[in-house]
């Protein structure tokens, strides 16, 4: 008999499929001993996220009284206060505001320059490169007072504006060094042929250049989202008193000398990081994809 007709099945018979073996394989102590290790730095990573979470639905009396306790019961009390009670909601619409903005102006900005560097040449562009990757070696702290000074001479401290340019500014340096690496080994053929069709350097770029950056940019996005939804210290300097400030200066400010409201820290802190938890668990696979991408590019 053939071997199409060993294939065949009667009908009403069922075809066996092939069983698989589900004998688990042993851990070998090396393994045991690895497994161990990265539950232990699971647990130390979580444990201040965990209790911050504990003590978000706890009141002042209890967490002053008992501050490793439980929670006596879950309530939403802490979570209404905190906007009802302080400018969090103001500071959460300013963070999101700051992050929104700056990152499409990065996105908008810095690919067209790090191609304009790379695709034109010569000693200006050597020269432009040069200076934007100064602005990496240069600490914040030596350029703080300036920028401070500046934005107050043109009005323009203690605003939303200031905190954007400053971050546009600094975040523009990392973009320049990690795109230029990458547009180095996109193949100039594509873009001659796109030359030859009558299309211009700007729409090139849009059109050709640009979808070939997107494991890249997606990359860049996320690490500077995160940054910007996260950073403390840029809104501290450049918003007064007279603003909300962002979430992270809004948590600051309800620490006292005296008394802390501890129950809405820890409530406006979880509320913080659900955000950036979200955003890089939705976006981990093209972050570490751009990453490996970029590097392998580079």
């Amino acid at each position: 008999m053939s071997t199409e007709t060993e294939l065949l099945v009667a009908p009403g018979e069922k075809r066996q499929r092939p069983r698989r073996d589900r004998t688990r394989k042993k851990l070998t102590p090396g393994q045991i001993v690895v497994m161990v290790v990265l539950a232990v730095l699971v647990l130390i990573v979580a444990s201040p996220v965990l209790y911050a979470l504990l003590n978000s639905f706890r009141s002042y009396s209890e967490i002053t009284m008992d501050p490793m306790g439980l929670p006596t019961e879950f309530t939403l009390d802490n979570y209404i206060q905190l906007f009802q009670q302080t400018d969090y909601g103001e500071a959460l619409i300013n963070t999101l505001i700051i992050t929104v903005a700056t990152v499409v102006l990065l996105v908008a900005i810095v690919p067209m320059a790090a191609y304009g560097i790379e695709r034109i040449g010569g000693r200006t562009s050597r020269w432009i490169y040069v200076l934007f990757i100064a602005g990496l070696m240069i600490p914040f702290q030596v350029r703080m007072i300036p920028l401070v000074k500046g934005f107050d001479d043109v009005g323009l401290y203690s605003t939303l504006t200031s905190v954007i340019l400053v971050h546009l500014g600094g975040a523009a340096s990392f973009g320049i060094l990690l795109y230029c690496s990458f547009i180095k080994g996109i193949p100039i053929e594509v873009e001659e042929a796109a030359s030859i069709d009558g299309a211009g350097k700007f729409r090139t770029f849009w059109s050709i250049v640009f979808p070939m950056l997107l494991p890249v940019t997606s990359a860049f996005v996320i690490i500077q989202a995160l940054g910007l939804w996260n950073d403390f210290f840029i809104p501290l300097v450049f918003l007064d008193s007279s603003s909300a400030g962002t979430i992270n200066v809004a948590i600051n400010r309800m620490v006292g000398l005296l008394t802390s409201q501890w129950q809405l820290i820890y409530t406006g802190a979880i509320l913080a990081i659900i955000p950036s938890v979200a955003i890089f668990a939705a976006f981990q696979r093209y972050f570490i994809k751009g990453m490996s991408v970029g590097a392998v590019k580079g």
